[in-house]
This record gives structure tokens, C-alpha cells and sequence, in this order.
């Protein structure tokens, strides 16, 4: 909280200036800005790191357009309960943003913002800054620690190994010989 300074009169304000309520996560990731933009976008994807754990993405809808939806069903400790957002940027590989609403918040109407900054870095890696804005009061800690494990998860899978190749199967000659 910041107080505003001194009238010119010499009285002191008694109004605070609040700022924004916001948590701010920034990683460094194995991955180019390319990558990590087009995990943000597909769903198969953010099923894989984008609850964080030990929570679980029961399933992810993703329009990616500009004023497109986005939904995550989420279970966790046996409670389920939703995320609800539209597309507001979409920069690639540099900026998107998205609203954010959940259904466990005191309002669930409550609309926020999400905007996720990539910056390429050496070695073909991306500072990733997640900055979550417009949040209820008292919510600020619990999504700073949210965002930071689903930005760790996020980096385990830019840095899994890729799944084996799938075995072929020996081609049959149909004509019988």
C-alpha cells in the first residue's frame, strides 16, 4: 500500500492508493519462444502440466482466437471444480493473455487476467513471465504458488525425453508371395 504524498497545503491525505492485486512468476525454460507459445495453446498440452499437482486437468477446452473460450476441469483432493476464460492476446511467440475465472472463488463471475510474456534467451531457451492481475484479496499467495509449480511442470515437460518410436509392424504381402 502507498500513500499519496503531502497536499500542497501541507495536509496529509487520508485516502491509501491500493495497487492492483497481482502474482508474477518468471521461469527460465528449455525450450525457444515458439515451443513454449504453442504449449500454451494446445490442449492436449496444458492437460499434461497446466494443473498443479497434486490437482489433476480432467479435461482442457481451448479456442485459441482472439475472444475465443478456454476451460480446465480440474480435480483435486476429490472436489471438482472449473477455470473459465476468452483469449485476449494471442502474439505469437511473444504475448498472450486470457481472462480467468474460477468456480471455487467467492464470486465466480470475478473475470482476471492472465498474461504470459516469452523472451528468447541464449542457448534456445525462454524466459517465461507468467503475471496473474485483478486478483480478490487474499488470493495473491495461493496463485503465486500455483502458477510457480505449473511453470516447474511445464519445464519437466519441455525437458521429458520424447516417447519412444512405436514399433513397426512388418508389412504383409497381400498377393501372397
Amino acid at each position: 500500500m502507498r500513500w499519496p504524498p503531502a497536499s500542497r497545503a501541507g495536509k496529509t491525505a487520508l485516502a491509501a492508493v491500493t495497487e492492483a492485486q497481482a502474482a508474477v512468476v518468471r521461469r527460465l525454460l528449455p525450450a525457444p519462444p515458439e515451443v513454449v507459445y504453442d504449449e500454451w495453446l494446445d490442449p492436449a498440452a496444458l492437460a499434461d502440466w497446466m494443473c498443479p499437482r497434486p490437482a489433476r486437468c480432467r479435461g482442457v477446452t481451448s479456442d485459441p482466437r482472439v475472444g475465443g473460450r478456454l476451460r480446465i476441469d480440474i480435480e483435486e483432493a476429490g472436489a471438482e471444480f472449473y477455470v473459465t476464460g476468452r483469449y485476449l492476446t494471442l502474439d505469437r511467440p511473444r504475448r498472450l493473455s486470457f481472462t480467468w475465472s474460477c468456480s471455487t472463488w467467492p464470486d465466480p463471475r470475478l473475470s482476471t487476467v492472465v498474461t504470459v510474456l516469452l523472451e528468447p534467451r541464449e542457448r534456445q531457451q525462454t524466459l517465461m513471465t507468467i503475471e496473474h492481475t485483478l486478483l480478490p484479496p487474499g488470493l495473491v499467495g495461493q496463485h503465486e504458488r500455483g502458477w510457480a509449480a505449473i511453470a516447474r511442470q511445464l519445464a519437466d515437460e519441455l525437458t521429458a525425453p520424447a516417447p519412444p518410436p512405436r514399433p513397426q509392424r512388418p508389412q504383409t504381402d497381400l498377393t501372397g508371395r
